[in-house]
């Protein structure tokens, strides 16, 4: 090209070249030159991983024939090495799949789980939806259920806490799924089972509330009185958590008149009114006879005869009120 310039512009084109300033060279000069162009898909790296075949196709059928051979371990290394190579290959997909599910075979659940979920993430609208959140599912469940620290006679121990993070990974995967309603129920129940009521009664009321008409409706309605019952129990003298478990039980038997569970609630709400009575009475008693201040002793005691008319210490109460009234009269 430079010899078809002139002399004059051949030794201006040099000096700009040396001086690093821009130039333009005449149209047509490079016509020559051809564009560049991206030939293959960027390539992914792996420190400890490589594919043994040079095309994604050929790494496909080579997998396959591993996993014909009952070589598991070795074809879920070459699935993952083809989706890190060829990651936007059609093969990607399908090889990310397997690898998840040679995972699950080989009994390494939380490993899979994080396959499932790099399918979620990276290959939308390119594999089963439905497999992936039902795979995801039960990889959840069996963490929730599964027992550690088996050791000769000692039976273990679960520790359904780890799955917490996987039912609220499906959740957000699918928040109108056909696992959701579950997933929150279960959420509740693991929560429950390691004394976070607080935590379980939120799980409960969104299983209830986005999902009545799902079959966990009814359990996380119950469990979720169970969980008040507990807080109740635990804080015998407060009364805000006895009127809230009183309230949850009584919303129980309004909603679900004909379950099973029934008569069981019926029965936990007569023992918690006749704790609520008891703690009224003996909080006018405490003003009365221990504090004596018979203003306040008086407010109790009118207020246990009108929520309790007729409990066996209302006569009791009544029979104090007029003492005090009389007293102040004077």
């Amino acid at each position: 090209m430079l010899k078809s310039l002139s002399k004059t512009r051949r030794c201006g084109l040099i000096v700009t070249i040396l001086l690093g300033l821009p130039c333009v060279f005449p149209q047509g000069a490079w016509a020559a030159a051809k564009p560049y162009v991206e030939s293959e898909a960027p390539r992914g790296f792996h420190l400890f991983l490589r594919p043994k075949k040079k095309t994604p196709t050929a790494q496909w059928d080579f997998v396959q024939q591993l996993e014909t051979a009952g070589k598991t371990r070795d074809a879920a290394n070459q699935s993952l090495a083809l989706r890190i190579y060829w990651p936007n290959a059609p093969e990607a997909p399908a090889a990310q799949m397997r690898y998840a599910r040679l995972l699950e075979q080989r009994r390494h659940p939380e490993k899979a789980f994080e396959a499932y979920q790099y399918l979620v993430e990276h290959y939308p609208g390119r594999f089963e939806f439905t497999e992936v959140l039902n795979r995801q599912m039960q990889i959840a469940k069996d963490t929730m259920n599964r027992k550690k620290g088996k050791f000769l006679f000692f039976p273990g121990f679960t520790a359904p806490e780890r799955a917490i993070p996987y039912f609220g990974q499906i959740v957000t995967n699918a928040p109108e799924g056909p696992h959701t309603a579950e997933a929150y129920y279960l959420i509740g129940v693991a929560n429950q089972r390691v004394y976070e009521y607080e935590k379980a009664i939120d799980a409960f009321f969104t299983s209830i509330n986005r999902f009545p008409n799902s079959p966990f409706a009814e359990r996380s309605a119950l469990a979720q009185v169970e969980c008040h019952l507990k807080i109740s129990q635990d804080s015998p003298q407060d009364k805000r958590a006895m009127d809230t478990a009183h309230a949850a039980a009584t919303l129980f038997l309004k909603r679900y008149p004909n379950s099973d569970s029934a008569p069981e609630v019926e029965n936990q709400l007569h023992l918690l009114r006749t704790r609520q009575i008891e703690n009224a009475y003996a909080r006018a008693r405490y003003y009365d006879k221990i504090l004596r201040n018979p203003t306040a002793a008086l407010m109790e005691y009118k207020a246990f005869v009108a929520l309790y008319p007729n409990a066996e210490q209302a006569p009791k109460a009544r029979a104090r009120i007029a003492k005090l009234e009389s007293s102040e009269k004077e």
